[in-house]
């Protein structure tokens, strides 16, 4: 940067510090002459579109860029009031007396008790002609542009009272009260706990549809900075675009209230309308028709004759009901230019989420993401392949700068922020809290004195016929969430077969550009192979078959595996990886009394035990899927991406002892489709064909599922291996309607729950030289083993369910009623029939 441009800069940046500097949030109640609190009060200052409206409980917050200015709070059918605010003004408890006082040029309609028809809504002329533009309008509409976008994450802890707060800082209370933050309520004490922030420059080409972001820099702090859920939670929040008619947020699609059909969700109510700057802003207020349906509730300013959007609040309706959500906020801020161009000047999301319930009493956890944009430069253009390059993060530490730095660039909020989180971070029942936080979401419980997490802890415990009870102890090593090497493993004990099972694989990042990493494992325990198809880079064996504490039936099909695999993944992309696995496996019956694992080799001897020396070579490709994490481990976020999953396995015979020479392809297909307020259908394809002739151990089994839980892509009534296949196709359909028939019906719909329709199918077949060489052996009582049975006349279960069951904010769980199509059992000795109908439970938490 050369020295004029230096001193350009310096002085921007000046400009851009005393302006957040001279900032003043206001917070107050607003109510009746009887106390009763009042929501919708508009709470503006004058002049300026800067404001907000009350909440459910009659409070407000905002920040105002100036440290002073007049308040103006109005509604129809009171008084408006006027007061002049300052630093010296915390809290404000306004009192709104009857009246007939309105704004100037306020154009008031009143929402109508009964529902006017879309073209008898005031509001339907202002948002038709958004429609219209609300994608030719903004940023769309310039060749190039370039600004610079600052991100800030935080996490912290809310509706803490005044007693609370004084046990946690004991002699240092009066220290730190000072830079202690008042919660959204204006009453009770919000501590922060983790704050990052991220500064990028983004340039743009909508000529060529590309886009470049470069990171300049990156901070943070706290104790959700060692945690995988604070992880998780810190990039809950990405990028809400109001202008699509449907909003993906935590897996659901949510009506946009600026939907082209967001008259069959919402009330418009055009309320008043203000001038600022010469310029005419209409007032449009939105409210759900039914509040239990996945919808917002706020308001939106539109400017006259461009019709672009200069603000917008909103956010989740209560009736909703997300699982451990109390409230959800959004606000976006725009800047129009040439009476058409809008661009972005500010997001603020903000969550606040509590365990059991949404009682405004309960402490409960914020997460806070604002995103400010600014330095704009329009119509400057780079070189085409200029926008096709960036600076990709490739290590933890990459953007770190100097405390110089952050000095210059944050506001003294969050120099504040910084200070509270050093003093709190060390304060034990915050260490506790958080810890207890990251256990219960991970399964892990730290051990920091050795650098090691034990868990996950619902496998702890299992049962199953061979083992009888299983007793299981995993563990991993962990230093940070970016640690470049890793080690897990396990240990596990059956009280039946008194045997000791135990496991253990070593990974480890080789190259952070291009990303490679490789692993190494062994194991030596008991597993269902006819719990899934396939897998690509899991070397280690955890399928749900040897997990489950209570089951249906016997299931003594298990299969004892002593294995050494190594896996090398090239990552040509964050969601495109393509990967090598090699793999020497010993496997035999577990129970060989009642499951024989037999078959005859090539001279018609009878072989127990299969030795399999194979190589997979995958291909994976996850696009949209959000990424995050620099260590061996990578976490991904819970949006909503398809996937495309390739495999291709080699058997070796005669290499390392190899049994089998073989081929088999593998492919699985995942597509959420989101269908607007309808619901989320979720589908999967996946198929294979194994070319050569090989014993059971080695086929594809349909995956079955003998527990009484629901495990996706399984099949509940059908036994481990009652369809065993050389070819098969299977598809799994979930559609999930998000509330959108049970919250039409008047009763059902008080008990906020959600139902679900699912269909599962699968067509396969079988060779006569694969059935030759293990059809007529029989196990040690002397009965037949397995019996080729396949869904050569396509098996299907289909159900319905009802989830979002619980209390409170504790709603995860799920019943589905299961029936199942007709189909000739494999006859086993062992086997119990399965039902032809049944109930099976689901838990799965939202967040």
């Amino acid at each position: 940067m050369n020295k004029p441009m230096r001193i350009k800069f310096f002085v921007l940046l000046s400009c851009i510090s005393m302006y957040l500097n001279a900032q003043l949030t206001v917070r107050g109640k607003v109510v009746d002459e009887f106390e009763t609190p009042i929501p919708f009060v508009n709470v503006f200052v004058q002049g300026t579109s800067n404001g907000t409206t009350t909440d459910d409980d009659g409070r407000f917050a905002f920040t105002i860029p100036e440290k002073k200015g007049t308040l103006e709070i109005s509604l129809m059918g009171f008084q408006t009031q006027t007061i002049k605010i300052s630093p010296k003004v915390t809290f404000l408890n306004i009192v709104l007396k009857e009246g007939t006082d309105v704004l100037e040029e306020v154009i008031v309609v009143s929402k109508p008790k009964k529902r006017l028809k879309k073209k008898e809504n005031p509001a339907y002329k202002i948002l038709k002609e958004v429609w219209k533009r609300k994608r030719k309008n903004g940023l769309d509409l310039v060749k190039h542009y370039q600004y610079k976008k600052h991100t800030a994450i935080e996490i912290g802890l809310n509706n803490l009272d005044s007693s609370f707060v004084k046990t946690l800082f004991k002699d240092e209370y009066k220290d730190v009260s000072s830079e202690i933050k008042y919660d959204s309520d204006g009453i009770n004490y919000y501590i922060p706990i983790f704050l990052s922030e991220q500064i990028a420059n983004v340039y743009g080409n909508n000529k060529t549809n590309t886009e470049r972001e470069d990171i300049e820099a990156e901070k943070q702090a706290g104790l959700g900075a060692q945690g995988f859920v604070f992880d998780r939670m810190s990039n809950t929040f990405q990028n809400v675009d109001v202008f699509r008619n449907n909003i993906t947020l935590l897996r659901k699609s949510f009506v946009s209230p600026l939907s082209t059909d967001g008259f069959a969700t919402y009330d418009y109510v055009l309320y008043d309308s203000i001038v600022e700057n010469n310029k005419k802003l209409y007032n449009i207020y939105f409210f759900p028709i039914r509040d239990e349906d996945l919808a917002f509730k706020g308001n939106v300013w539109i400017a006259d004759k461009a019709f672009s959007i200069k603000k917008l609040r909103m956010e989740v309706a209560k009736g909703a009901n997300l699982n451990f959500v109390r409230g959800l906020t959004f606000e976006k801020e725009f800047e129009v230019r040439k009476d058409s161009i809008y661009i972005p000047t500010k997001n603020a999301y903000e969550g606040d989420f509590t365990f059991l319930d949404k009682n405004e009493a309960n402490k409960g956890l914020t997460i806070k993401k604002t995103i400010n944009y600014d330095n704009y430069i329009l119509e400057k253009a780079y070189p085409d392949d200029y926008y096709l390059k960036s600076n990709t993060k490739i290590r933890p530490d990459q953007y770190e700068k100097s405390e110089e730095y952050w000095q210059a660039k944050n506001t003294d909020e969050n120099k504040e922020t910084y200070n509270l989180i050093a003093t709190v971070k060390s304060k034990k029942q915050i260490k506790k809290l958080t810890g207890l936080i990251n256990t219960v979401s991970s399964g892990f419980i730290n051990i920091d004195a050795l650098g090691i997490q034990l868990g996950p802890f619902w496998t702890a415990l299992a049962s199953n016929e061979v083992e009888g009870i299983r007793a299981r102890l995993g563990f991993r090593t962990f230093t940070t969430k970016d640690d470049r090497f890793r080690l897990s493993g396990h240990i596990a004990y059956g009280f039946k077969d008194k045997e000791i099972k135990y496991g253990a694989e070593a990974q480890y990042l080789l190259s952070y550009k291009p990303r490679i990493t490789t692993s190494l494992a062994y194991q030596k325990d008991i597993e269902q192979l006819g719990s899934t198809l396939f897998n690509t880079n899991q070397l280690l064996g955890s399928t749900f078959g040897t997990s489950a504490l209570f089951s249906r039936g016997n299931n003594f099909f298990l299969s004892n595996i002593e294995k050494l695999a190594t896996n090398f993944d090239y990552a040509i992309h964050n969601n495109f990886h393509v990967g090598f696995n090699l793999s020497h496996s010993r496997i035999r019956s577990a129970s060989p009394e009642n499951f024989s694992a037999s078959y005859f080799d090539d001279l018609g001897n009878l072989q127990s035990t299969v030795t399999d020396v194979a190589s997979d070579i995958y291909i994976s490709f996850t696009p949209g899927r959000f990424v995050y994490g620099l260590g061996v481990q990578q976490r991904f976020g819970r949006n909503i991406f398809p996937s495309l999953v390739f495999n291709y396995r080699h058997g070796y015979k005669g290499f390392l002892n190899g049994t089998h020479d073989y081929d088999k392809i593998q492919f699985r297909y995942n597509q959420p489709i989101l269908l607007g307020k309808f619901g989320l259908l979720d589908a999967t394809v996946e198929g294979g064909k194994t070319f050569g002739k090989v014993p059971s151990s080695l086929l594809s089994a349909i995956p079955a599922n003998q527990s009484y839980s629901l495990v996706p892509n399984t099949f509940s009534l059908l036994n481990f291996y009652d369809f065993v296949t050389d070819q098969y196709v299977s598809t799994h359909f979930e559609h999930h309607f998000n509330g959108f028939l049970l919250n039409r019906i008047p009763l059902l719909k008080k008990l906020k729950l959600r139902s679900l329709a699912t269909f599962r199918a699968a067509y396969g077949t079988i060779s006569d030289e694969n059935r030759s060489i293990n059809d007529a052996v029989t196990n040690s009582r002397g009965t037949r083993n397995i019996l080729y049975n396949v869904p050569n006349k396509v098996y299907y279960e289909y159900g319905f369910g009802i989830e979002n069951i619980g209390y409170g904010n504790l709603r995860f769980l799920r019943i589905d009623a299961i029936w199942r199509s007709d189909y000739a059992a494999p006859g086993n000795s062992i086997a119990v029939p399965t039902p032809k109908f049944a109930l099976r439970i689901g838990i799965k938490p939202d967040l």
